[in-house]
């Protein structure tokens, strides 16, 4: 039997299956474009009209293939741009220069508008050597999302701007106020009524100024413009300072603070003033929402050998258990009740809860419910004792005036606003010192002009004409001004305005209203440099 001749070789080569056959450049591409979700990736023929679809154009913007292939790409345009031409002007631009690129507002199937980034790209071949429109690739991301941030980060710095301006002008009419108050407390001879009505007056002086405060702390918080000065500091000191701090607030309301914490002392480091804010903002809080004569408790330990732990305590009216996890939110109040017996901004406890944050620790809230009480706890990591760290708070504790009494001060007041400047020099006259006043920039100069020797310089740096930095470069060069301290007296109390203050040459920066030991401090430090000390 004859066999048949095998097949020629070519014919026995196995065919590749469908599956593995290889794609070519241009569908590997389009499979790429049509399932991108992200961006709305089409093209347009050259007169703008849609000749491709993607995957992502119906997400973002509604219509499917079959609904907009053919239709004009002004369809995604506000009537207000269709109506002066932009679609139009964009193709344009396109094939003149190549590309063009746009942010503005787009319209989705629904009516819906959202702010869209759109790229779109001319494309060209050539014929007969001359290039040829053959249309528009068109690339449209949909950025809603980020320009609401964007708007919310322009709308808070605008926020912050205004809130340091407001504050300036808020701490402008208490300088005066708080002045006035200073004389007050040194004259003896006051009645037992005017005694109480100024008593009353500081109290609410002082709980104005904290409002301002708090809300410059929180704008300044939030856009990060708060530098903590860290050294080893003593707990202990820092709760006694905010105790002090609170005495008139706890004297009014007969209420004791009862402290307890270790003979050696329990350390961190931390930034002193801000650590005082934080407690003091806790015993402020407690005595608020305790009843008149309640005691109020403060604990301090260490707990672990790795944290240092400040725990206020009090008996008062509690927190509803469902408002423990949001206390320390920004603008929220425990008790929202219209009855409320005690107001505020609930801006104290967010404060705490960022300050205590930048120091690395932490802070919490517990409460049994309505009228059991609360204990906010503060943890925050421990610092081994170390003589240096007691050394350095020893020295820092020193402080106070000498004994005796001294020749007045020559002290130049120079500010714009009447009321603060007569104020200070009212003050200043009753405690011996020598005063003059420049109710402007011009006649502080015009003073200099004829002036022996100044002791004290105290200017205002926001004055129409010429400003404190202007003043203050202008009295360094005048004869009688070599040994002066220039101290800055203004509303503007951001850390960034204190270093200003302290680069153009002040060497003290004191925001108003100017509390009376600041002052004493300063008349110290003038008479310190006065005698050569």
């Amino acid at each position: 039997m004859r066999s048949e001749p095998s097949a020629p070789a070519r014919e026995s080569q196995a065919v590749p299956p469908p599956s593995e056959q290889v794609v070519p450049p241009e569908e590997r591409f389009r499979i790429l474009v049509d399932s991108v979700q992200d961006y709305a990736i089409f093209m347009l023929d050259p007169d703008g009209c849609i000749v491709s679809w993607n995957v992502g154009a119906q997400k973002i913007k509604g219509y499917t293939a079959q609904e907009v292939i053919g239709r004009h790409f002004s369809i995604f345009y506000p009537p207000e741009d269709v109506a002066n031409g932009k679609p139009a002007r964009t193709l344009t631009t396109a094939a003149t220069v190549g590309r063009i690129e746009d942010e503005g507002w787009r319209v989705r199937k629904d009516g819906s508008l959202f702010w869209a980034n759109v790229v779109i790209t001319a494309l060209y071949t050539t014929h007969g050597g001359e290039p040829k429109l053959r249309g528009y690739a068109k690339v449209t991301r949909d950025m809603t999302e980020r320009k609401r941030l964007r708007d919310l980060e322009a709308a808070s710095e605008h926020m912050n701007e205004f809130l340091a301006t407001l504050a300036h002008e808020l701490r402008n009419p208490l300088a005066p106020v708080s002045n006035a108050l200073s004389v007050m407390k040194l004259e003896p001879l006051l009645s037992p009524t005017l005694k109480q009505c100024r008593d009353m007056i500081d109290r609410q002086i002082s709980h104005l100024t904290r409002l301002v405060d708090d809300l410059l702390d929180a704008g300044r918080i939030t856009t990060g413009k708060i530098a903590l000065r860290l050294a080893p500091v003593d707990l202990r000191d820092v709760t006694a300072h905010a105790i002090e701090m609170m005495r008139p607030l706890l004297g009014l309301r007969q209420q004791v603070v009862q402290v307890e914490a270790p003979e050696a002392g329990v350390f961190v480091n931390g930034d002193t003033a801000r650590l005082i804010q934080v407690i003091q903002n806790l015993l402020n809080n407690a005595s608020k929402f305790s009843e008149r004569g309640d005691p109020i408790g403060v604990t301090i330990a260490e707990e672990n050998r790795t944290f240092a732990v400040v725990r206020v305590t009090d008996r008062g009216s509690g927190i509803e258990p469902e408002a423990i996890g949001s206390i320390f939110d920004l603008f929220v109040q425990a008790d929202t009740r219209l009855e409320r017996k005690e107001s505020g901004l609930g801006i104290g406890l967010t404060i705490c809860r960022w300050l205590v944050e930048m120091h690395g620790g932490a802070i919490a809230a517990a409460s049994d419910g309505p009228g059991c009480g609360a204990a906010f706890t503060v943890r925050l990591p421990l610092l081994g004792v170390q003589l240096a760290a007691n050394d350095a708070a020893s020295a820092a504790s020193r402080t106070g005036p000498r004994e005796g009494e001294k020749e007045g001060l020559s002290i130049l007041i120079v500010d714009d606003n009447g009321d603060s400047a007569d104020s200070m020099a009212m003050l200043l006259r009753m405690k011996g010192h020598h005063v003059h006043v420049a109710y402007s920039g011009a006649q502080a100069l015009a003073f200099a002009a004829g002036a022996s020797v100044v002791h004290v310089a105290l200017i205002d740096i926001a004055m129409p004409g010429a400003d404190g930095f202007s003043v203050l470069h202008e009295l360094k060069q005048a004869s009688g001004f070599e040994p002066t301290l220039f101290a800055a007296m203004t509303g503007f109390g951001q850390d960034a305005d204190i270093e200003r203050s302290l680069s153009q040459g002040f060497d003290m920066h004191l925001t108003k209203p100017v509390q009376l030991p600041l002052i004493e401090a300063l008349l110290q430090r003038a008479d310190d440099r006065r005698a050569g000390r």
